[in-house]
């Protein structure tokens, strides 16, 4: 029983892992699209305008495409199992959006505007590393850290429009290709192949069968 247990939670938590890379990575993708362009206008001028609108363009690309690449691949567990780690999801993701907004107002508070960037870009990293640490993505925990420690150490030796720049296409940079690999990873993942028809197969035959048999 307690090896049953085990896999059943092990199976919900590979299940959410998968969906994390997808919808979390489109998450990532609208996220590293405002940074870039954030850092992008930073820079200023003519360069940085044409700047924000071509990474704006990647990252609406990469929305398209993470969307036609893994559709259907990433179904929401309704288990038991499941559901716990979906309310676990959900509760550290309000918590991390929570801290995306006081974080910024108590920098603008103490007088440090242009620590605004590097106090959301923070607010980022310990939501992975959670990530990582419940769903074992070790992706997530190389981009938690950066995202945790880069953005402390550049505004203690950067500042300005400088720091909003660099932390902005940093950070924008991280999430992208996080995103990118994510979506990667499911579109080429040979054992979810075939699953959007199998799933559909499953329902038809469900439909079709008797009353008496479902």
């Amino acid at each position: 029983m307690a090896t049953h247990i085990t896999l059943r939670a092990d199976t919900a938590r590979r299940a959410w892992s998968r969906r994390v890379l997808r919808v979390g990575g489109l998450i990532q993708a609208g996220f590293a699209g405002f940074w870039l362009v954030r850092g992008s206008l930073a820079i200023g001028g003519l360069v940085g305008t044409l700047l924000a609108a071509a990474v704006l363009a990647c990252s609406i690309a990469l929305i398209v495409y993470g969307v036609a690449a893994t559709s259907g691949l990433t179904p929401r567990p309704r288990d038991a199992d499941g559901i716990r780690i979906e309310r676990q999801v959900t509760i550290a993701s309000i918590i991390q959006l929570v801290a995306s907004f006081a974080a910024p107002f108590a920098v603008i508070v103490l007088g440090r505007p242009d620590l605004v960037v590097p106090s959301i870009a923070v607010t980022i990293g310990p939501l992975l590393l959670w990530l990582d640490y419940r769903l074992d993505i070790p992706r997530f925990r190389v981009v938690g850290w950066a995202l945790t420690v880069a953005p402390i150490v550049l505004a203690l030796v950067v500042s300005g429009s400088a720091l909003s720049a660099v932390v902005g296409l940093g950070a924008g940079a991280l999430l992208f290709a996080t995103a990118l690999a994510g979506f990667r990873q499911l579109a080429y993942d040979v054992t979810l192949r075939g699953a959007p028809q199998k799933r559909r197969d499953a329902e038809i035959a469900g439909l079709a069968a008797p009353a008496g048999i479902r």
